[in-house]
């Protein structure tokens, strides 16, 4: 089973031609670092999220009701933007 992604659009074409330029990898390889490298960077700042929000979630149960919920919601308000 072959797989076979396709890439269109000029500006796609040019950035991984330029890519491939500057590492001397087949487009292949440049396009799987490319990838590999963007979802690294995704799961990090979704760990880091999770991580502010456990901080978040232990901080507000040491404050009054009403003000931890107020806290909790400014919080995830802040991380959603």
């Amino acid at each position: 089973m072959q797989a076979e992604i396709r890439i269109e659009g000029e500006d796609a074409c040019s950035l991984a031609a330029e890519l491939v330029e500057l590492t001397g990898e087949s487009l292949q390889w440049a396009v799987v670092t490319a990838l590999r490298e963007r979802f690294e960077r995704e799961r990090a700042r979704r760990d880091w999220q999770d991580r502010i929000m456990a901080i978040t979630r232990e901080i507000a149960r040491g404050l009054p009701a009403s003000s931890a919920n107020d806290h909790a919601a400014y919080v995830g308000r802040a991380l959603a933007g």
